[in-house]
């Protein structure tokens, strides 16, 4: 028989769990989309190595793509937060 209380803590340290998990799962989600389009627009034709153009071409799409989702994230938590009945400006 489980302790008085200990219960609730093995429910919080599941939800705790579940929402680490959910979090990689977002990650490694984002790491396939952002492989996927970036390669897609960047690289041409695959060789042994990385054109100088094709490297540029891949940072800056992968820092557009994250600065892009982490907007997206914030402006999401925004309304969230408050105005849910406004729209996006």
């Amino acid at each position: 028989m489980a302790p008085p209380g200990g219960e609730p803590q093995a429910s919080a340290e599941l939800q705790q769990f579940i929402a680490r998990e959910s979090q990689v799962a977002q990650v490694q989600q984002m790491i396939g989309t952002l492989t996927d389009v970036c390669w897609d627009k960047c690289v041409s034709a695959p060789g042994n190595y990385l054109s100088g153009k094709e490297s540029t071409c891949l940072e800056n799409c992968t820092k557009r793509f994250v600065e892009t989702t982490q907007f997206i994230m914030q402006r999401a938590a925004h309304k969230a937060g408050g105005d849910a009945g406004g729209s996006f400006q």
